[in-house]
């Protein structure tokens, strides 16, 4: 072999490393995609008084502050302003289209810190070690009383749903701890259900998720996966596990919206359903009654 040939083959195999290495570079320096949702409460003051809502939140990763504000009862936004208020007991919001923030992957610090407390230095309520994959998203749902914050994430999988149908998952979020003393009957297990869908075959109280528990999928990743139904316009129901519920008589929790049109629920689209206490509850009477939030992921 001349000198020419060999050295032309050695600038060819060096071309082939180069360009692999571009490749590998450019998979590794991919972002991954963060959103946040806030659903902890703060314990009641007294055996007579109700939980309020837990205080907002800033997000740090890596050190970097990458998410402003996130309010009770809903996910992080990362372009415009922040969410300021869930609405009033009139008019509650539940659907909420959330936005993710694009994160360094690797493992890094995640860091919830309270809002309005200097910014992103203010007092830290959650700090660990998490790891995050390039190209890959992920949603953290900060969940339990103040100041036990437990934080659930979970990789979302925004793989399109088929033609017709939308991704849906939920998260039990409502700690049953609340109504201990209180005299208020424990709903530690919960069905959800959907009335509505396609007016080809509506749902009537038809049971989506089963024996729900406060935090179980924070214990079982397996119930964080998108069930796939109808697309259309739904109210989801709360009910005692394995009862009718359709009135607080057999079992009924809470039906959402309870008044005004049903929540459009668009083809294509992917959310998640948290339950949480409603954050407009004022007597212990009423403090059985829960919320929802669903966040649009796309």
């Amino acid at each position: 072999m001349s000198k020419i040939s060999l050295f032309t083959g050695l600038m060819l195999c060096a071309s082939v490393i180069f360009i692999a290495c571009e490749k590998k570079d450019d998979a590794v320096s991919e972002p991954a995609r963060l959103l946040v949702a806030n659903a902890v409460i703060t314990p009641p003051a007294s055996s007579t008084a109700p939980p309020t809502v837990g205080p907002s939140i800033d997000v740090r990763w890596n050190g970097q502050f990458i998410i402003p504000n996130v309010i009770y009862g809903a996910p992080s936004v990362t372009t415009g302003s922040p969410f300021t208020a869930l609405g009033n007991a009139a008019t509650p919001q539940s659907l909420f289209a959330g936005s993710y923030a694009n994160v360094r992957p690797g493992a890094f610090g995640l860091n919830f810190a309270i809002s309005g407390q200097g910014g992103a230095n203010g007092l830290t309520v959650y700090d660990r070690t998490t790891s995050f994959l390039p190209g890959r998203s992920y949603t953290a749902i900060a969940f339990d009383f103040v100041p036990l914050y437990r934080v659930h994430i979970m990789e979302d999988d925004l793989s399109a749903p088929p033609a017709g149908k939308i991704k849906v998952r939920f998260i039990h979020a409502v700690p049953q701890a609340i109504f201990q003393g209180l005299g208020i009957p424990r709903r530690d297990t919960v069905d959800v259900t959907g009335f509505g869908g396609l007016s080809t075959a509506p749902l009537n109280n038809t049971a989506l998720y089963t024996s729900r528990t406060f935090g179980d999928a924070f214990q079982n990743p397996a119930l964080t996966r998108f069930a796939v139904i109808d697309s259309g316009s739904y109210r989801f129901g709360l009910r005692v596990a394995g009862t009718p519920g359709l009135s607080p008589a057999t079992g009924a929790l809470g039906l959402f919206p309870a008044t005004g049109n049903p929540i459009r629920l668009q083809q294509g689209r992917i959310y998640t359903i948290i339950a949480r206490m409603h954050p407009t509850t004022t007597t212990v009477t009423n403090l059985g009654q829960p919320g929802v939030t669903i966040i649009q992921h796309n």
